[in-house]
């Protein structure tokens, strides 16, 4: 049965070689990439590998799930490696973290307590209470009283809310995949060159990623000093960008993203 995913799952055009633009689409691989760079859980990842006991560490619960994401090479080609592990005999580690619970997609009459409990805690279903006594008109005014509040119908294209998933793991919030991008490049540079024994500013970095400031006409024509203005805003917005990578790649290791 394929598996439905609340925010965009990746796609990867080859599994063995996969398209970086395809992989880069899906938040979820930047929430990969974010414990790949947590270097308090890839020393977790490193000690769990040894034998050494790590069963009370306050990341052992992450581990479990997650499991071992160090990696040498090609990026794109580890994540679909860990993506499309096998964590039991039905599903993959993609599905297991991040899916929907397998659960009936269709309205229906309930008759038994079991399925009605799962759907008490199913943030994406409602349950129903119909007396029969009253009358069909009293019924439908009821129902759409419940629907007018518990839901919202549009036209075209849901937006998908990950408030309403019920996986083991979602996104605390939408976020565009994009926007990920941006802030992963950024820390991604500064680190290769923190390696090296260089440091870059923030105008160096939005350079090497290739980041521009769009200002309106109407703005530049209040400014006395363009240039000065358009370097103030390149490096606040990369400024922005590295707090929020940062940010992700410490919620990573407690099981929340971004």
């Amino acid at each position: 049965m394929k598996r439905f995913f609340i925010s965009q799952h990746p796609t990867f055009g080859s599994y063995k070689n996969p398209i970086a633009d395809k992989v880069e689409q899906s938040p979820y691989y930047y929430w990969w990439l974010a414990l790949t760079l947590n270097r308090d859980y890839t020393d977790f990842c490193a000690a769990s590998s040894t034998g050494k006991n790590m069963h009370n560490h306050p990341l052992k619960e992450i581990f479990n799930d997650f499991g071992d994401v160090r990696y040498e090479g090609d990026k794109y080609k580890a994540f679909a490696l860990w993506w499309r592990r096998k964590v039991n005999e039905t599903e993959t580690m993609g599905e297991y973290l991040f899916s929907e619970p397998v659960t009936p997609q269709k309205v229906a009459l309930i008759e038994d307590e079991a399925t009605a409990k799962n759907l008490l805690t199913d943030a994406s279903s409602i349950l129903i209470n119909i007396p029969k006594n009253l009358s069909r008109k009293q019924i439908d005014k009821a129902l759409e009283n419940i629907f007018r509040k518990e839901l919202t119908f549009e036209k075209g294209r849901r937006m998908r809310n990950p408030i309403r998933s019920n996986a083991r793991y979602s996104l605390s919030k939408p976020i565009k995949a994009h926007s990920l991008k941006t802030a992963f490049d950024i820390i991604l540079v500064e680190r290769e060159a923190q390696e090296i024994g260089k440091k870059m500013s923030n105008i160096q970095l939005a350079d090497a990623c290739g980041i521009k400031i769009n200002v309106s006409s109407t703005t530049k024509s209040e400014q006395s000093d363009l240039a000065e203005y358009e370097t103030y805003l390149l490096s606040t917005t990369v400024s922005r960008k590295k707090k929020l990578a940062k940010t992700a790649i410490a919620n990573a290791a407690n099981g929340l993203f971004p």
